[in-house]
């Protein structure tokens, strides 16, 4: 009589494992680390990078690159800043009028260098991000130039029916805040990943002459990623400044906010899902924990040496790397 073979148990492999336990270890993280403000504005501004990159990630995801998303940023952050201020709205309603008008300025760069490919089309959205700065920077009387903004007001409290938060006045409420944020930004990718309009950009990255003679607009799907992509922006430079309650535009229209998502999502894995998340979550904290205090000056050459090493090593990201482990 022959003995039956012994039943395997399927292991889930770490791409997937890995998301599970990282989500878990976030939703935790405001009671391991109550007692320390310092660890939750770290991953809280960390949070708020992800989302920057995954956004950036919606346009790469046509094959272009964009160098210039600190422009959608930096209006963004202006718009619901200035708004709150003057008029005195609820910072509830400014941040999505501020991703409104990061995305109105996508239309803009967006309908100039349509025919714009490549390295030129990088060019060009660098160059854009000077526009609105120097608009910010001399219009004294809307935007205070070079003083900025000060005093802006914090995220108001949320009401739900007996419970009241008070978001701007506890560090463990506006992490779960911009942490709910994040995972409503990958959840709307991961749905673009698998719509039409995903799968024309994909076409259009991999072969875009056969991608027009099947019929696919890509300048047109084009477009609508590049939209997308700024209104993401535009309300993460928006609830960042309600974060900070300050701003001058050498701060939101700094390379930094142009420069660290591509990092990101080419360090975790461009075209995926959770790869430039993933990096941010893991690189911001390790630059300001272990490096910020060993070189305050010069810690941010973590980024590019490790784009450098993920170059050489690891073409698919660290996501990439992880899929092709057992």
């Amino acid at each position: 009589m022959e003995r039956a073979a012994p039943t395997k148990i399927a292991l889930p492999g770490p791409d997937r494992a890995i998301p599970v336990l990282l989500l878990l270890g976030l939703v935790l993280l405001p009671f391991l680390a109550r007692s320390n403000g310092y660890v939750l504005q770290v991953f809280t501004h960390a949070l708020l990078l992800a989302t920057l990159a995954l956004a950036w990630n919606i346009l790469g995801a046509g094959g272009l690159v964009s160098l210039g998303h600190a422009a959608f940023f930096g209006v963004g952050a202006y718009s619901s800043g200035i708004l709150s201020l003057r008029p005195g709205l609820s910072p509830w309603l400014t941040i999505p009028v501020g991703g409104l008008f990061g995305a109105g300025l996508a239309v803009m760069v967006g309908l100039l260098c349509r025919r714009l490919r490549g390295a030129y089309f990088a060019l060009a959205t660098l160059a854009f991000v000077e526009i609105p700065r120097v608009v910010t920077d001399n219009w004294d009387g809307l935007t205070r130039g070079s003083l900025g903004l000060v005093g802006l007001p914090g995220l108001p409290a949320l009401t739900l029916g007996p419970w009241r938060v008070e978001i701007g006045s506890s560090a463990s409420a506006s992490y779960n805040l911009v942490l709910s944020y994040a995972l409503v930004v990958v959840f709307l990718v991961a749905l673009l990943w698998r719509s039409n309009l995903g799968l024309a950009l994909q076409a259009a990255r991999e072969e875009e002459t056969a991608a027009k003679a099947v019929g696919i607009h890509v300048d047109r799907y084009r477009l609508l990623s590049l939209i997308l992509s700024a209104f993401l922006t535009g309300t993460s430079g928006a609830i960042y400044v309600h974060l900070t309650r300050y701003t001058v535009p050498g701060l939101v229209y700094s390379l930094h906010f142009s420069a660290v998502p591509v990092i990101f999502a080419m360090c975790g894995g461009r075209f995926t899902i959770l790869g430039p998340a993933l990096a941010a979550l893991v690189l911001y904290p390790v630059d300001q924990f272990l490096f910020h205090p060993l070189l305050p000056a010069g810690h941010e050459f973590l980024y590019g040496l490790f784009l450098i090493l993920v170059v050489l090593f690891m073409p698919g990201g660290f996501w990439g790397a992880l899929r092709r482990s057992p």
